[in-house]
């Protein structure tokens, strides 16, 4: 039931085109809010974070994601560590400028987040600059190769560890998710994406296989609801404030 990874580096998601239809790419990332919230994406988020927070004593936890998009999850874990009344300082990062546009409008009124445009193959922060690192639902945009190279630039940037939110590849992950958004949206960009995201996921051995390849040794990966796969990598030789 796990069909072959399906990424085509002249195929990309139209979610990338840099010239997206902004109407469309809004709608986009109003329906990721929505699948973050209610099939998944939050619980996963906050068991690899409450994990994590065991492994430093920092005053402020700094925390970098990756592949942003509009920076709903940077915003849940505010929300999340005002309940816990611990800080955070969160830099939220994605190299599409219109989606950039819109994480800006909708963090205006959260101190603890900045967004910044970056290319996620060519990160520009010092090593162990963050005390952990996300990237949630945005892996699968890149081939093997860089995958690879992205967990490792996350694992060089992280002193207590990373968070990878993915797709577990399936036969019935694909027909599930083409079935769901073809009776919830007429977004042509959500029924096309949503599709080919779930044939561009991973399995937990391959995403094993790539963590290990970027130096990670100490490794955690669970199989979610909603056909996601969790990776919580500490980074065991880094010394903790």
């Amino acid at each position: 039931m796990v069909p072959a990874r399906r990424y085509d580096a002249c195929v990309p998601e139209m979610i990338d085109d840099p010239d997206a239809d902004a109407t469309m790419l809004r709608d986009e990332l109003k329906s990721i809010r929505t699948i973050n919230r209610f099939f998944g994406g939050y619980p996963a988020l906050r068991r690899g974070v409450m994990k994590l927070l065991a492994g430093t004593e920092s005053k402020t936890i700094r925390v970098l994601d990756l592949g942003t998009g509009s920076a709903d999850l940077p915003v849940y874990l505010v929300h999340l560590f005002r309940r816990l009344h611990r800080s955070i300082d969160i830099t939220a990062v994605d190299n599409h400028l219109r989606v950039v546009e819109v994480a800006k409008e909708r963090t205006r009124q959260y101190n603890e987040i900045s967004i910044e445009t970056a290319n996620l193959l060519n990160l520009n922060y010092a090593p162990g600059a963050f005390d952990i690192v996300i990237c949630s639902l945005t892996l699968h945009h890149f081939s093997h190769e860089d995958a690879v190279k992205i967990l490792r630039s996350m694992h060089t940037l992280s002193r207590v560890g990373i968070l990878l939110i993915d797709l577990d590849r399936s036969w019935v992950a694909a027909w599930t998710t083409k079935i769901y958004t073809h009776l919830t949206t007429r977004n042509p960009m959500t029924r096309t994406d949503s599709y080919l995201s779930v044939l561009r996921g991973f399995t937990p051995g391959e995403l094993k296989d790539m963590a290990l390849t970027s130096g990670l040794r100490d490794v955690e990966i669970y199989r979610r609801p909603f056909f996601r796969l969790l990776l919580i990598g500490t980074c065991q030789s880094k010394t903790a404030r």
